[in-house]
């Protein structure tokens, strides 16, 4: 091995961390380095002190605002290369990578609107002050003015990217008799529980909610859940890349960001398909 990459993350073993830490993984084993893994918060409860010895390191790859500004700022005073995932603080002289966040939030919602035709949104909030859940509410904001929808303050509920949140969170929604006819979860994972959660209170899922979520993977795959895909582990192969130009010599600033695709699946239902599969129940009856 030729140096080491330091990471610093808030749970190495969830879905998202988990797969940028893959990309790094892979690009620095290609480029010859090892990663050294600051995960401080795998119990939520008890969170544990970042105690990276960032000064004996190349590099450092901070994933979606795992370190406070100073600890940022103290790696860069000490002359290491940082590099940031989900995460840009635009005063810091530190490359970001991010997926689109406005691009896929619009395209979860022409597909619930325009595809749909829903118009009363649930959106299930991320973690409060994290970049990703920032910008994805922000995009959600425009999105209800192109559309001129009205969504009361009681159909924006926490879920922490957090499946427990997120079920609770519905659960309470549902129990408050609240008219609603979709969800948008600004991940994936809170959109499988939203999913879970309101068919087990009876409601049919796309028939009287459909159901949306950012992000994808093989668990969004196999729970039929509509969404908008980025590619994680090429956000961590983007950020490692960068990450090793600078330990080389090169400067790099600003934001790269990736762009994401819908991916339709059976937690929404179109009109088109829904007056299909209607027209096909009465030919049924009728033959």
């Amino acid at each position: 091995m030729s140096g080491r990459l330091g990471i610093i993350t808030n749970n190495q073993h969830q879905v998202f961390q988990r797969n940028v830490i893959e990309g790094i993984r892979q690009e620095a084993h290609e480029r010859g380095y090892e990663l050294v893994i600051a995960s401080y918060a795998e119990d939520e409860a008890h969170p544990q002190p970042i105690t990276l010895d960032y000064r004996a390191l190349d590099g450092v790859c901070v994933i979606a605002n795992a370190a406070p500004p100073d600890l940022l700022r103290a790696i860069l005073e000490a002359n290491k290369p940082l590099s940031l995932v989900s995460h840009y603080v635009p005063d810091l002289p530190a490359p970001a990578v991010m997926v689109d966040n406005d691009q896929g939030i619009a395209e979860l919602m022409r597909h619930l609107v325009v595809d749909c035709g829903r118009r009363r949104p649930v959106f299930i909030r991320g973690v409060p002050g994290q970049w990703d859940s920032s910008k994805r509410e922000a995009a959600f904001d425009r999105e209800i003015l192109r559309y001129n929808l009205t969504v009361p303050a009681e159909l924006r509920v926490q879920g922490d990217f957090s499946v427990t949140t997120a079920t609770e969170s519905m659960k309470r929604l549902i129990a408050q008799k609240v008219p609603f006819d979709a969800v948008l979860a600004t991940d994936y994972l809170m959109g499988i529980a939203a999913a879970e959660t309101l068919r087990d209170a009876g409601y049919a899922v796309p028939g009287d909610v459909s159901v949306v979520g950012f992000g994808d993977a093989p668990e969004a795959k196999a729970a039929g859940l509509t969404t908008v895909a980025a590619n994680v582990v090429e956000q961590g192969q983007r950020a490692a890349r960068q990450l090793i130009t600078q330990i080389i010599g090169l400067n790099i600033r600003g934001m790269t960001v990736l762009s994401v695709r819908p991916i339709v699946r059976k937690t929404s239902l179109p009109r088109s398909a829904a007056r299909a599969a209607r027209a096909g129940r009465s030919r049924a009856r009728t033959d």
